[in-house]
């Protein structure tokens, strides 16, 4: 009977502290102002226009989000002018996503980076991104809407991307990583308005903390085969019609088409894995292998797959293409003088006692060659049209 009552009453002890605490949490919350996503512009000479989306919790409201914007030099100097606006304390607890506008990008964006990392509430999981054009811009999309929650909202932009493995993750953790990595070079998506509506143009590819070109979408594949891996993917791929004039099906509704002057092949369902490895130190040679299996998934023109003559063929063009715009796209880099891949880690593993640095690499990347193979197999020939 003792034990019961004992317990009873620390029970009720417990359920006394839960209630008050639930109490203070519940009114603690009312008193913040959760900022979800922020914006940074290159105002003028030495000041930075920065704009947040804030999420309040006040049941009363009818517009559960504002969107705040001040002047300063730096983000410590934004968030007070900020809170002298906002009728509720700001916190960072709850960003989002991060964006930062092209010309500020072109001009670097450690210190912005490095404010975030200093935040201690900030997690390293938020996205970072470029504004093609102001960041503002894409801020202030939430004025349309207020009922929307613009960070998750550009969140789950993001998101769905590189769980579709359209984009390489542009996580604050992964810039972190490879701006402080001396072998390889950041990358962020870029985030362009369209019809009152958010897209993702391209990537951005940088020089340490400096943008420095756009990658159009149709090569973000192979930086995303090089620097990664896929696991369901997809692509598409060119080629011209009269080398499938031998696998072209004569007869049938769909024998002839005219829609396009080239044969236009899409796989998914990739399966990839690289390999870089440095095979000759002094004159720097690098071996890439990329392995890949695929669905080919449609064609343009019809093929006569019950021929597997017709499916070896077409592996054989795939590996071809592949392995020039591979080419191309290595050379279109080292121009740049830009590392997204990662060749710098390879080539520092194989240094003894030897600290690279950043401008060293770069001095070397660009006469680095590379010895290029593909190898594509086509597991499926799906349902072709």
């Amino acid at each position: 009977m003792f034990k019961a009552s004992k317990m009873e009453l620390l029970l009720a002890i417990l359920l006394c502290f839960s209630f008050i605490s639930g109490c203070a949490e519940r009114k603690q919350l009312e008193k913040l102002a959760l900022i979800t996503a922020a914006g940074y512009d290159l105002d003028k000479k030495n000041v930075i226009k920065g704009t947040v989306v804030v999420h309040k919790f006040d049941p009363m409201a009818q517009n559960i989000t504002k969107v705040i914007s001040a002047d300063s030099h730096t983000s410590k100097g934004l968030m007070k002018k900020q809170n002298l606006m906002s009728n509720q304390k700001l916190v960072s607890g709850q960003m989002r996503c991060v964006v930062y506008s092209r010309m500020l990008a072109e001009k670097g964006v450690i210190q912005l980076v490095d404010a975030l990392n200093r935040d201690s509430t900030v997690g390293n999981m938020v996205y970072l991104t470029v504004a093609d054009g102001k960041a503002s811009s894409i801020i202030n999309l939430d004025e349309t809407n207020q009922q929307v929650n613009l960070g998750t909202y550009l969140y789950n932009i993001i998101k769905q991307n590189v769980e579709g493995e359209q984009i390489l993750s542009p996580t604050l953790q992964e810039f972190n990583h490879n701006y402080y990595d001396i072998g390889k070079d950041p990358v962020l998506p870029i985030m362009k308005l369209k019809d009152k509506d958010v897209i993702i143009s391209g990537i951005a590819l940088f020089r340490d903390d400096q943008l420095v070109a756009e990658l159009d979408p149709s090569k973000i594949f192979y930086l995303k085969v090089l620097a990664d891996k896929y696991n369901a993917g997809s692509q598409e791929l060119g080629f011209n019609r009269d080398q499938f004039k031998q696998f072209r099906l004569k007869t049938g509704e769909h024998a002839t088409r005219t829609v396009y002057n080239k044969l236009f092949i899409d796989i998914d369902n990739i399966r990839s894995h690289s390999k870089i490895k440095l095979v000759d130190k002094k004159s720097l040679r690098f071996k890439v292998e990329v392995k890949l299996s695929s669905r080919l998934l449609e064609t343009t023109e019809p093929i006569d797959f019950s021929n597997p003559a017709a499916v070896k063929f077409i592996e054989k063009e795939i590996n071809k293409k592949m392995k020039k715009e591979i080419g191309g796209f290595l050379a279109y880099l080292q121009k740049l003088d830009v590392d997204p891949v990662g060749f710098g880690n390879e080539y520092e593993t194989h240094l003894r006692g030897k600290q690279l640095s950043k401008k060293e690499w770069r001095r070397l990347f660009k006469r680095a060659t590379f010895d290029i193979h593909v190898k594509n197999t086509i597991v499926k020939t799906g349902v072709i049209d």
